[in-house]
This record gives C-alpha cells, sequence and structure tokens, in this order.
C-alpha cells in the first residue's frame, strides 16, 4: 500500500462519514483517488459507526471525567467532601430544613443539575456527561468511607 492509501484509509476509519471531496483536500488526493479506494469496499455499511469507535468515544468521557477527579483539584477547589459537605448544609439552610441533605447527596442532585441542563436547552455539551461521570464517582468513594 502506498502512503497515499494509508493516508486516505487512515483518514477514512477516523472519519467515516466524510464526504468524497473533503476526504481529498484532507489527504491532498484527488477526488477520483479516493472513490476508487473506495469502490474496493465490499460492505455496504463501511460508513456506520463500529462497536469500537463507539467503545472508543466512551472511553474518551470516562478517562476525561477520570482525569478530571484523579488530579489534585483541591488547591484550585478545595476538598470535594468537604465541598459537598458544605453545600448540603446550605441547601438545608436555604430550604429551611435540619440535616435533610446529606453529603452523599451532592453528588446525586449535581448530576441531575447536569442532567437537567442536557434536557432543558436541547443541547448535548458533552461536558455535561463528563460532569455526571466525575459527580458520581466523587459520590461513590464518600459512599464506601
Amino acid at each position: 500500500m502506498t502512503k497515499k492509501e494509508s493516508k486516505v484509509w487512515e483518514y477514512l476509519i477516523k472519519n467515516r462519514k466524510a464526504d468524497y471531496a473533503i476526504v481529498a483536500d484532507e489527504c491532498g488526493v484527488d477526488i477520483d483517488f479516493v472513490k476508487n479506494m473506495v469502490s474496493r469496499i465490499s460492505s455496504d455499511n463501511w460508513r456506520e459507526e463500529t462497536n469500537a469507535t463507539r467503545a472508543a468515544g466512551r472511553g474518551k468521557i470516562l478517562d476525561t471525567a477520570k482525569d478530571l477527579v484523579t488530579t489534585d483539584r483541591a488547591e484550585q477547589h478545595g476538598d470535594a467532601e468537604a465541598n459537598f459537605r458544605m453545600m448540603a448544609t446550605y441547601w438545608n439552610t436555604h430550604l429551611g430544613l435540619i440535616d435533610f441533605i446529606k453529603v452523599d447527596d451532592v453528588p446525586i442532585m449535581l448530576s441531575l443539575m447536569k442532567i437537567a441542563r442536557l434536557h432543558g436547552d436541547g443541547t448535548k455539551n458533552l461536558d455535561n456527561y463528563i460532569d455526571v461521570c466525575g459527580y458520581m464517582s466523587l459520590g461513590g468513594e464518600i459512599a464506601e468511607t
């Protein structure tokens, strides 16, 4: 396989739904070159996302959340559990409750806030999904102690 062919295949694998003209521009080849290569693919559904591609996307979301919760962010944001405890206190006070909202309720409620954002304006901001994973992992840690 030539270097040009390898470049086109790699681009097509990463960008299965890309228009042939875009592939040609990105890879520095003629559009007929791209069409010829695609014509060699025997499967009609090659443009469909593969399980591996979807799994990689899931892994990226989880890896990003993991990076956020496993790096020392206490200097920037303070200790997570202490912050959650303070939030629970403030929320209880605001609602006129006495120790109703517990520290382990806070990451769940923050996750629900992120989920509400996803439903609210119809935008599917990836940060909301990442933050839900992060909040729930922090909640899991608190629940284990």
